[in-house]
């Protein structure tokens, strides 16, 4: 069989095998959320910039600035900006599998870690919550994950596709982040 064949029917296995690529991680509800996130806002994109990571051009970056911030917790500056693995320079895309995407416009209840490395949102993409609509009629995007596994001390593993989608009220959400918080020191900042 000559090596174009061979290639030809390797990748014929691998599309048969319908293969996705995904991202796992264990599952946080909103009490560990909050108990992890550094800063929690509900904010509005009002830019997304992606730029090389690295001097050799190995990585990208993506940098998405927040403005329009109602402070929850641990945030004090009038904008705010959150640095994701991946994105887009030139014509060169760099995927990362379940990273959260933004454009300009978009608002979004956000549980940010300061440390985080790949993804600065709490629980890599579990931490941020798209808000529609305005006034009393705006709702949260809250997703339900599917389980695909355990680890080893027993919590769930869960993908990065949203199993089920359900909207509440901003203002409910709002109000039981907010007491999810109230224990922590710098609640309300």
């Amino acid at each position: 069989m000559n090596s174009f064949v061979r290639s030809f029917v390797a990748f014929a296995l691998l599309a048969a095998t319908g293969r996705v690529w995904a991202t796992t991680v264990i599952e946080k509800d909103l009490a560990a959320l909050a108990a992890e996130a550094d800063q929690v806002f509900l904010g509005t994109v009002t830019s997304v910039h992606s730029d090389w990571a690295d001097t050799g051009h190995r990585e990208i970056e993506t940098v998405v600035t927040f403005g329009d911030l109602m402070p929850l917790f641990g945030v004090d500056t009038p904008t705010l900006s959150l640095r994701f693995s991946g994105g887009q320079v030139g014509d060169i895309i760099e995927h990362i599998p379940g990273m959260p995407q933004f454009a300009a416009g978009q608002r979004y209840v956000i549980f940010a870690q300061r440390s985080a490395a790949a993804s600065s949102i709490a629980g890599f993409h579990q931490g941020c919550f798209r808000v529609s609509g305005a006034g009393s009629n705006a709702t949260v995007e809250v997703r339900t994950y599917e389980q695909i596994g355990v680890a080893a001390d027993g919590r769930s593993v869960v993908g990065d596709a949203a199993s089920a989608t359900t909207a509440v009220a901003l203002d409910a959400f709002l109000t039981d982040v907010r007491q999810r918080l109230g224990q922590r020191e710098g609640a309300g900042q």
